[in-house]
């Protein structure tokens, strides 16, 4: 693995809720619960949000839209409740004060935005997600080409310039084995083939 994009979730500043707490007890005064936007079934954000709200104990109906652009005017206008997102395209929007930050999933606070308090710490740990991105090789390739390949990215990850514009862009370095990396994609694909499951999650 190379690089994780942690999930933000996000709300709109002009919400009736100001907390994850408040959020949550806002869907459960509502009969059909809360509504999160996401781009796309089956995405990441998705995912995420289903895993929260059942863990909260509440309703929660994904509306797909194609893109973070869709999701953020439906968030504005108050047509959906929240939504979970990478920070690079919300950032200009919390920056301004339209846009409220509850949290991020991911084990540790972000250093992209640290303020925000992990959902682990306020009472959701199973709750972690991100986008993330790698190197991968067919499976017949050489270990010998393996091993020099990820010895490869491991020196240019560790170059300072590097790791400024690749957080920059939103993304945390996450410097693994190729090991390391499989055994991630292995608990990733277990993890939310549980949800999937359990919830009933159908392709759209």
């Amino acid at each position: 693995m190379v690089v994780v994009a942690p999930l933000f979730l996000i709300i709109s500043a002009d919400a009736p809720f100001k907390t994850l707490p408040e959020l949550i007890a806002y869907g459960k005064s509502k009969p059909d619960g809360l509504t999160f936007a996401s781009p796309g079934a089956g995405s990441q954000p998705h995912l995420a949000g289903e895993l929260l709200f059942r863990d909260a104990g509440v309703k929660g109906l994904n509306i797909p839209f194609r893109g973070d652009a869709a999701s953020y005017t439906e968030l504005l206008a108050g047509r959906v409740d929240a939504t979970l997102t990478a920070l690079p395209t919300a950032l200009p929007y919390i920056q301004s004060g339209k846009f409220t930050v509850l949290g991020v999933a991911s084990a540790e606070r972000s250093a992209l935005y640290p303020q925000a308090l992990t959902l682990r710490e306020q009472g959701f740990p199973n709750v972690a997600a991100a986008g993330w991105y790698g190197f991968m090789a067919p499976a017949t390739t050489p270990r010998a080409i393996v091993d020099k390949l990820q010895a490869e990215v491991l020196r240019a990850l560790a170059e300072p310039g590097i790791k400024d514009k690749l957080t920059a862009q939103g993304l945390e370095v996450r410097a693994g084995t190729a090991a390391e990396f499989g055994q991630f994609i292995d608990a990733e694909r277990e993890k939310w083939t549980k949800l999937i499951r359990d919830a009933g999650l159908k392709g759209e």
